[in-house]
């Protein structure tokens, strides 16, 4: 399964590198990305404006507090993980919103399965694609007894 995260603050062509203000932050998640790719394949891109589009066998995952908003445990997320890919889910996007999250007009055409809360706090949009890009990484982590979940 695809894990594809799209950036709603990203201009499409621009460099994944350009998307964080800090090369601390963007070496972060690109460290979770690269770790990712030797699971499975990872991919990163600028959510776009036709983000209400999306092809039949991708599931979307919206992160965001809002009502309705699940917050799994690792373990939990490494469940729901592994029943997409048992389902036969070729995709999975992981959607992350800019500096004010998403309008609600947005979080309504974006469709998402679910949405995906990562508890009360409030953290910025670049804080939030950098544990995005952790917990599914630990999610493959804990799906195939890997110790990095162990060790922490």
């Amino acid at each position: 399964m695809v894990i594809h995260f799209k950036l709603a603050w990203l201009k499409p062509g621009t460099p994944i590198s350009k998307a964080f203000k800090t090369p601390a932050a963007s070496n972060l998640f690109q460290e979770y990305a690269g770790r990712l790719s030797k699971f499975t394949t990872c991919k990163t891109s600028a959510l776009g404006k036709n983000f209400s589009d999306r092809e039949q066998g991708t599931k979307r995952w919206v992160c965001g507090r809002g009502p309705g908003s699940e917050m799994p445990s690792s373990e939990g997320l490494a469940k729901k993980i592994q029943t997409l890919e048992l389902s036969g889910i070729r995709e999975l996007q992981i959607l992350i919103g800019g500096p004010d999250g998403f309008p609600t007009g947005d979080l309504k055409r974006l469709l998402a399965d679910t949405q995906w809360s990562f508890g009360p706090l409030t953290l910025p949009h670049e804080l939030a694609a950098i544990v995005a890009a952790e917990q599914i990484y630990r999610a493959q982590t804990i799906l195939r007894h890997h110790p990095y979940h162990q060790g922490h």
